[in-house]
């Protein structure tokens, strides 16, 4: 058996749009090459072997950024897309640059909405920092003694450009589109394939990212829930809500994700139909931790009703592409 993997004008095209975030913040890391000159001298050490970096105002702000938007990615940005083209990550200067994703367009007011409440939290974050820092610069000049050097912070207008939050968008790239270029036909139609066999790959990637996401937080879960001891809740086998929450996510989303990019592909369906029924039996989560004989059983049940549920699409998605060959 073979997925269905939409690649045409009429799925990815229409269906899908990409997206990409890109963002930044002040570091506050400065390396000092005096320092690491003066450290080499005093250990008879070659100084290109060393590296001296100072916190020009301690590293609670950089956490702070990290944290946040770290939670953008993880609970709203990479939920709700898929990699697309997510293959470079820039973090010279805390700078992180994203390839583009493929968002499904019933996913996109949503994904719209929480990446403009988060750029505004953020950049209120941003103004808090900025206020206090002439503060944190006086508190440096104690913390750094003799290392601290005024000319190592910017101004607050140059500082404000190293913060950055960008969420952009594009279309999904199609043969069918108007290539215009002074060419020669055999060039255009070779530039029409390449478009097209890009995007049958890409998303032949994102079906497979989408599967195996689903059988790997599927099977964690199942195996955690089996390997449970009340006992020892301390131990390896415990399971956390949090990963309860993120598989009901990723159930929550799969239909669209399979509408878009699986061409409503009849296994993962009837995978999401299980699923379902099954995690309607985890609202309560203290319920199966209990220590008694009917938690043990609803935890069994549990664990295999996602196992059966997962199972065919396994067993039909292994192979799905063998030989590589286009469908």
């Amino acid at each position: 058996r073979r997925f269905v993997i939409m690649a045409n004008k009429s799925t990815l095209a229409q269906n899908c749009v990409l997206v990409r975030f890109t963002t930044k913040f002040w570091s506050g890391i400065k390396s000092d090459h005096n320092l690491r000159q003066h450290l080499a001298d005093s250990q008879s050490a070659d100084s290109g072997s060393l590296n001296v970096q100072k916190y020009l105002v301690g590293n609670t702000h950089s956490k702070m950024f990290r944290r946040e938007l770290g939670r953008v990615r993880n609970d709203h940005y990479y939920p709700l897309t898929l990699p697309w083209d997510d293959n470079s990550h820039d973090y010279y200067e805390e700078r992180v640059v994203s390839g583009w994703r493929l968002c499904p367009n019933k996913h996109f007011d949503r994904l719209t909405s929480e990446m403009e409440q988060a750029k505004v939290a953020f950049f209120k974050e941003v103004d808090g920092f900025l206020k206090d820092y002439p503060n944190l610069i006086e508190e440096a000049k104690t913390r750094l003694g003799k290392a601290f050097n005024e000319f190592d912070y910017p101004v607050e207008d140059d500082l404000r450009n190293k913060f950055r939050f960008e969420f952009e968008t594009t279309i999904v790239p199609d043969e069918s589109q108007d290539i215009r270029i002074n060419a020669s036909e055999t060039v255009v139609k070779k530039l029409e394939h390449d478009i097209k066999q890009r995007q049958i790959i890409n998303a032949r990637n994102c079906t497979k990212i989408l599967v195996d996401d689903l059988l790997e937080q599927g099977q964690h879960l199942s195996d955690k829930l089996k390997s449970y001891n009340p006992k020892n809740k301390r131990g390896g086998g415990f399971f956390k809500e949090g990963s309860i929450k993120v598989f009901k996510r990723q159930v929550e989303l799969l239909p669209t994700f399979n509408e878009s990019i699986c061409g409503n592909d009849s296994v993962i369906t009837k995978a999401h139909q299980d699923l379902v029924n099954v995690v309607s039996k985890l609202n309560e989560v203290d319920d199966i931790r209990a220590d008694d004989d009917k938690s043990s059983k609803a935890r069994q049940d549990i664990a295999k009703g996602i196992e059966d549920a997962i199972e065919p699409v396994k067993s039909g998605f292994f192979g799905a592409f063998d030989g590589g060959k286009d469908d």
